[in-house]
């Protein structure tokens, strides 16, 4: 005689919305979503990073992707951003003192492009300006009256030496473009016929003569050198003096311009010592000198480089604070570059090539990164660490650690940060971060955790409605209808996998409104209805479910050996889920036990063959102790056994299937036959509870598909822990078939009321004496057990006789006195 379980109703079986928990009729009618859904503890926690001001306050957003997290992020940072000051340009110029250390200038909003605009119009002015001081009337007197000055000075010096020089009987005279010395006789110059006819007294007098006024001539000449050199720099003085009172008042505008800023004043100062030293490029005719002397074939503004404004950072235009979602956070789009210009086969680089990256660009503000993706790239991580910790950007080549010989290049100054870090990454990547890397507590001290489900209020559900409403309106679909907006619903609990709440996975949601839309519009239909949503489940199921249609083709086809009638002792119908990455799906499994005189115990097939994972191990472990702890209380196991999943090629891991494979188990102690028509899934502890297990839905809808194809008698179905009850969302099809009496779900919870649902037998419990009753399932296993355990002691005894008489005639023969050496 058995007791009678009774299964499911339909209506327990799924969550069907309630549509007049939706105020409106069509998504027309709905108001705008205002703000995300369903993450309360994630909106302070965000809310208070933000407002938070201190080290380290830097926010990690914690999420399963698509639950809104990024979404949520930037919302309310821009919210909270564009009330906000905006920061400084930043811009780097010339380092006048060290060319290799550019120099970086800040600036108020908006002023960084007027200063670059400033400083070119000067440089332009400064081309006509200094060229047109040069030619001034007053400067060309003072510049004349040295030139003619030292002009007379050697004037009076030659003709003083043209007189000696006669009184030496020698005429100073130029000759095709040289001095020369001509002997005079008479006054009358001499040809070099009539010199060499002379007596030699008279030759050696000329001579002599000749030898002074060498040696007067170099004193005549080092003198007019002398002062040549001084009027030079006479005129180099008066000329800088004259250009530097030109640049000046041009250049102390700007400088009242900006009354507080020193960096600035400083650089202008340097700029205007540059300008002064170098005026003469500023002379027509310069840049073509300079090519003729130096081959170099630059253009007409290259002299001029050295004085434009990099403006990096250019505020001008922002509202607030700014608000930057790098997207590939690399070392160099982080921190900024130097880009390199190739001449001639050499790179070349100046602070014009400095490029900012985004901390730059949020300096002031905040910068979205994903986690994931900064671990990534190479030193991007430790490029962010170090900047956040210093407080600083310092743009560096991040080749040059890796360089054999050191290069030169240049190194920026860098430039003060102050920003606001919000990461996106998953638990796993925040709690790595959390474990391995010492100062990921310092710098990220802000947790905001995003859940990957809701509660499913009459208010959650309103929220819901009003979520699709906008969707439909942001991107023009078709509107929904109240049987819509409920099927949608419907699909966001059974996505979170408890009838309790709705998933808070948006992404997923929002792609079955777009589809139901796209399969309305192929239908012709005006607007969305629950045939539109269900039609777009099945065609997104249809997509990826080819897996899961061969399986169960091999199924039906008896390749993979599942049976869905009769009784089999020793094999349950287990159930397992296959997850494919984009979908899961539940098919069952043959669990087979098998046992035999022995004392090494239960052995899990799949871990001798390493096929097992730890948990499964675990689950086979409890099985074995729930066996010595529930038939096992005056006696020892004295068994051997074995369990197996059969025809499962690849690892087996959890323990859904523990109690699955103890009924098999115990059904070969007992011989007892276990239905085939019915399957299990359930975990199981010591003690005989069953506990909840995941994918439930999945495993139920395998089962079934596997009876529907070998067709269903009204007996099949199916035994879920009792817990699971909750996570129930079933099929249409399956809710149909169990309302029609043609499959069944049993829930439990214990391992006894599994035991009489697949056996069709009481389980038994102990009487008074700790008996269980005759006939019963559990006192068959115990009375197997007992046979088994006396039988592996009898077979103990008679291995040991032998050995016992051995010992005894040596003990004989000790007793004779015989000494042994």
């Amino acid at each position: 005689m058995t007791r009678k379980h009774v299964s499911l109703t339909p209506e327990e079986l799924r969550f069907t919305c309630d549509e007049n928990c939706i105020p409106f009729k069509t998504t027309d009618e709905a108001p705008v979503l205002q703000g995300p859904l369903g993450q309360e503890r994630a909106l302070k926690a965000i809310d208070f990073g933000l407002r938070m001001k201190g080290p380290g306050y830097n926010i990690f957003t914690v999420g399963i992707p698509g639950s809104g997290r990024t979404s949520t992020v930037t919302t309310m940072v821009r919210e909270r951003a564009s009330s906000e000051e905006v920061p400084l340009d930043w811009a780097y110029v010339y380092n006048f003192e060290s060319p290799r250390n550019p120099t970086a200038l800040s600036f108020p909003p908006g002023q960084g492009r007027v200063f670059v605009k400033q400083i070119k119009e000067l440089i332009d002015l400064l081309k006509i300006s200094i060229p047109g001081a040069l030619e001034d009337r007053e400067f060309e007197n003072s510049r004349n009256r040295i030139i003619e000055q030292v002009g007379r000075e050697n004037a009076s010096d030659f003709e003083e030496f043209q007189k000696l020089a006669r009184q030496r009987d020698y005429a100073f005279e130029k000759v095709e473009n040289e001095f020369a010395f001509i002997p005079l006789r008479d006054g009358v110059k001499m040809q070099q016929e009539e010199f060499n006819s002379l007596p030699e007294d008279l030759k050696s007098t000329y001579g002599d003569a000749l030898h002074e006024l060498q040696k007067r001539f170099m004193e005549v000449t080092k003198a007019a050198g002398k002062r040549d050199t001084e009027m030079r720099k006479q005129l180099e003085v008066i000329t800088k003096e004259h250009v530097d009172k030109t640049i000046k008042p041009l250049v102390g505008r700007l400088v009242k311009d900006y009354p507080d800023n020193a960096k600035v004043h400083k650089y202008l100062e340097l700029l205007t010592a540059d300008l002064v030293e170098n005026f003469p490029q500023f002379l027509p005719g310069h840049a073509e000198l300079r090519i003729h002397l130096t081959g170099e074939t630059e253009t007409s503004e290259a002299p001029f480089a050295r004085y434009h404004v990099n403006l990096v950072v250019d505020m001008g235009s922002q509202e607030g604070s700014p608000v930057v979602h790098e997207n590939h956070p690399s070392f160099q789009n982080l921190i900024g570059k130097m880009e390199y210009l190739f001449h001639s086969g050499v790179a070349t680089t100046s602070y014009e090539q400095i490029q900012p990256g985004a901390l730059h660009l949020a300096n002031g503000g905040y910068l979205i990164l994903d986690a994931l993706e900064v671990l990534r790239s190479p030193f991007a991580w430790e490029a962010l660490k170090n900047s956040l910790m210093s407080g600083r950007i310092k743009i560096e080549d991040m080749g040059e650690q890796y360089r054999m010989f050191a290069a030169v290049t240049l190194k920026p100054e860098p430039i003060p940060l102050a920003i606001k870090i919000i990461l996106i990454g998953s638990p796993y990547i925040y709690y790595q971060l959390l474990a391995y890397e010492e100062d990921f507590k310092k710098l990220f001290k802000v947790k905001a955790d995003f859940g990957g489900t809701m509660k499913r209020t009459d208010e959650a559900v309103r929220d819901y409605s009003t979520y699709i409403a906008s969707l439909c309106r942001e991107e023009k679909l078709l509107p929904f209808d109240l049987s819509a907006m409920g099927a949608v619903i419907e699909h966001g609990v059974r996505l979170a996998e408890d009838q309790s709440r709705l998933t808070t996975s948006f992404y997923r949601v929002g792609d079955l409104v777009r589809e139901s839309s796209f399969w309305a519009n192929e239908e012709k239909a005006s607007m969305v209805s629950r045939s539109h949503v269900n039609r777009a489940i099945n065609e997104r199921k249809h997509r990826y479910n080819m897996v899961e249609e061969r399986i169960g083709e091999l199924i039906e086809e008896g390749t993979l050996m599942v049976q869905t009638r009769g009784q089999v002792v020793g094999q349950v119908n287990g159930l397992s889920v296959y997850s494919m990455g984009d979908y899961q799906f539940g098919k069952p499994t043959r669990i087979t036990a098998k046992v035999f005189l022995g004392k090494s115990g239960m052995v899990n097939i799949e871990r001798e063959v390493k096929l097992s994972g730890s948990i499964h191990n675990k689950g086979v472990l409890i099985v074995s102790s729930y066996l010595a702890m529930r038939y096992a209380k005056d006696f020892p196991l004295g068994l051997s056994s074995s369990v197996t999943f059969e025809q499962t090629y690849d690892e087996v891991e959890g323990d859904s299937a523990t109690a699955a494979e103890l009924i098999a188990l115990t059904s070969a102690l007992a011989e007892v036959p276990a239905y085939q028509n019915i399957a299990i899934t359930g975990s199981m502890d010591q003690h005989g509870r069953i506990q909840p297990i995941g994918g439930v839905n999945e495993k139920i809808e395998g089962f079934f598909a596997s009876c529907r194809d070998h067709g269903l008698d009204g007996d099949e179905g199916v035994v879920i822990p009792r817990a699971n009850m909750k996570n129930l969302m079933l099929s249409d099809e399956v809710v149909q078939a169990v309302a029609g009496g043609k499959f069944h779900i049993y829930t439990v919870e214990t391992i006894d009321e599994a035991i009489e649902i697949l056996t069709g037998t009481i389980a038994g419990e102990r009487d008074s004496e700790g008996n269980f009753p005759e006939d019963t399932y559990n006192r068959k296993v115990e009375d197997r057990l007992r046979k088994m355990a006396e039988q592996t002691k009898g077979r103990n005894e008679e291995e040991m006789e032998p050995e016992e008489e051995e010992e005894g005639e040596e003990d004989q023969a000790g007793g004779n006195g015989t000494d042994l050496p």
